[in-house]
Formats: C-alpha cells, sequence, structure tokens
C-alpha cells in the first residue's frame, strides 16, 4: 500500500494572527484601482526581485541592475554562467504566467519541465529536465555532510505523493499549502543541480492556482535572501531525508508565513506609492525608476541627489532629471539648496 504524505506541524495562534492579517491585506490589494500600466509595472518589477533574489541566494554574481539589464535584453560584462542563469530564471518566470492560467493541478510534467527552463546550457543534458540519477549530498565548506537526500529510485513516488496531497488537501489555507509544499519538495531535492529556484517557482504556481497571486506582484523570495541564513536553518530539520519528512514544521511554517506578510505589507505600500495623485484625481503613470525612488523616500523620509545616483546607476545629470520629474508632477518637494539638497514627498502616502 502506498503510504500517504502527511506533514506534521501545528497552527499556532502566530501562525493564526500572520493568516488573519494576510487575509486583510489580500482585501485590499484586490480592492485597489490602480491603472493596468501601474499593475504592468509592479509586476515587472516583481518579476526582477524574483529573480534577483532567488539567484542570490544561490550565489549569482549579478545585482539588481544587471539582472533589470538582462530583462532588457542587453548585453553586459559578467559571468557567462550567472547570465544563463538569470536568463533562464526569466524563462521560468514566463512560464509560471503561462501555466498559472490554464487552472489545473500541478504535475510531475510541470516539475520537471520547470527544471528544465532553469538549468538549460548549465548542465549536461541527462541532468536537465529529469530525476538526478544518484544519491545526493548537501555539505558545507568543510566538506561535513549537511543533508542526503532520498535514494533516486525513491523519487518519482515521492513527488508524486506530494502532488497528490497538494491536489487533496482542501482544509489548509494556501499559503501554509504552499509553505509545506516548499518544505517537502526541497527536501526530497529530485535533481542533480536547480532544486532551490525550482522549488520556488513552484511554490508561486500553488500560490498562483489558489488565487493567492496578489496581482502577481508579491515576491517572498526577496524575504528568504534578506533572511538567508535563517532560511536555510528553518528548512533543514534533519541531516537526512527519513528523518526531515518526519520532522515537526511548525518552526518553518512560522518563518514561511512572516515572510508572507512582510512582502505583503511591502506590496501593500508600493501600491499605495502608485495611487498617488497629481492635479487631478487620476492616478499618475509612475515608471518602475519613479516609484524606487518615491519607495527609497518614504522608508528614509528625504532622497538626496546622491541617494538616486546610487540607487538607479546613473549619472549626475541623469539623477538631477529624475528628481526634477518628480517634483514637476508635484511628487516630490525640493528643501534646502546647494550641497545640503534634498527631496520629501509632497504629500502624505496613505496606506489603505
Amino acid at each position: 500500500m502506498v503510504n500517504v504524505y502527511q506533514p506534521k506541524f501545528t497552527i499556532t495562534s502566530s501562525i493564526n494572527s500572520k493568516i488573519a492579517e494576510i487575509e486583510k491585506i489580500r482585501t485590499l490589494v484586490d480592492q485597489n484601482k490602480i491603472l493596468p500600466q501601474q499593475e504592468l509595472v509592479l509586476r515587472q518589477r516583481a518579476a526582477i526581485e524574483a529573480v534577483y533574489s532567488s539567484t542570490s541566494i544561490e550565489n549569482n554574481s549579478l545585482d539588481k541592475k544587471q539582472v533589470e539589464a538582462v530583462a532588457r535584453g542587453k548585453q553586459i560584462r559578467a559571468n557567462e554562467q550567472d547570465v544563463i542563469e538569470v536568463q533562464n530564471y526569466f524563462q521560468a518566470w514566463k512560464w509560471l504566467g503561462l501555466r498559472s492560467k490554464q487552472k489545473s493541478a500541478i504535475t510531475t510534467k510541470d516539475v520537471l519541465k520547470v527544471q528544465g527552463i532553469m538549468m538549460k546550457s548549465l548542465l549536461n543534458r541527462n541532468k536537465v529536465g529529469k530525476y538526478r540519477p544518484g544519491p545526493i549530498y548537501v555539505v558545507d565548506g568543510a566538506g561535513r555532510l549537511l543533508y542526503q537526500g532520498p535514494k533516486s529510485g525513491q523519487l518519482p513516488l515521492l513527488l508524486q505523493e506530494l502532488l497528490d496531497w497538494l491536489e487533496v488537501e482542501q482544509q489548509l489555507h494556501p499559503v501554509l499549502k504552499a509553505g509545506i509544499f516548499h518544505y517537502e519538495f526541497v527536501s526530497i531535492h529530485p535533481f542533480s543541480d536547480g532544486n532551490g529556484r525550482t522549488t520556488r517557482i513552484l511554490t508561486l504556481l500553488t500560490l498562483w492556482l489558489h488565487q493567492y497571486d496578489f496581482k502577481q506582484a508579491l515576491v517572498p523570495d526577496s524575504y528568504y535572501w534578506q533572511h538567508r541564513n535563517h532560511y536555510y536553518n528553518a528548512l533543514n530539520n534533519a541531516k537526512s531525508y527519513q528523518k526531515q519528512r518526519s520532522a515537526d514544521l511548525t518552526s518553518w511554517l512560522e518563518f514561511f508565513t512572516a515572510g508572507f506578510l512582510f512582502e505583503a505589507e511591502e506590496l501593500l505600500r508600493q501600491i499605495s506609492l502608485v495611487e498617488i495623485s497629481g492635479d487631478v484625481d487620476v492616478p499618475l503613470r509612475l515608471t518602475s525608476d519613479q516609484l524606487e525612488l518615491l519607495d527609497f523616500c518614504q522608508q528614509l523620509g528625504k532622497i538626496s541627489l546622491q541617494d538616486v545616483v546610487d540607487i538607479l546607476h546613473v549619472a549626475r545629470r541623469t539623477a538631477q532629471r529624475r528628481l526634477a520629474e518628480l517634483v514637476k508632477i508635484k511628487l516630490l518637494v525640493k528643501k534646502s539648496a546647494g550641497p545640503a539638497t534634498f527631496y520629501v514627498i509632497k504629500r502624505a502616502v496613505k496606506l489603505a
């Protein structure tokens, strides 16, 4: 008889509280009326943030501006493998958007497809879009064993059990289902390489298929990257798959829901920024750069010319133009003069 996957966890009051807050924000995000162009900007930012964060977790050396340049099809001077990793991730993100429209349950074909996209031109062909043929060991810098995955012969059954559980389980909140899927999939470690990146794309697909896409602009990967050590520690409960599978997932779900809530709050703040109006009661069509500068200004209370140079990686003259544009449309106000000049948001940004 086939063993059914049965994760062990407790839904604590803390987790319940976070889920309740996530639900509130989801409602606010759904009710916010922003222009299609503005929603597109948010999605573009999410794609870049997801690719940058997820590949950075795997030690990719490209910074966010380089990732954005790759997204635009520009040639950059960087390690070739790092560029290919980023290009592949953008292709996987594109696949995610198309696949989520199908509304059908995730299959093993989807799993193999994602890894195949991720690892194209990075692995030998016999390891691309195929399960690993042998054992896998995760070690630290000193060569000490951190984790040993299940035997390769078990992979098809283990993955099918997980996907069956994902489809049949109807009682759990979608965020908790996605968190459990994330934990178990990375624990199975079905591929020779690309397991983390594949896990994170499929976790988003799980959420999107449950209508938890938050306008496809929410990126949990950013939180994982900012808290990388905590991310790994929360995922690693044992050195062997057998013990990992039977471990209590509660601490991981605490981390996962905290990260999801944090990014949901960030998204709501970004949406409030694109809703700032000028002289007329019509939302402005803010560009990605303008949104990034307003975001910085809102968080720190002010922004300087040098800040713009550092944030956008542009010349001072270009930075001056960017600030002048925001002053012209009455979103920023110039304060002081000379070297001490700085800018503040003209009107308070009210969060819903």
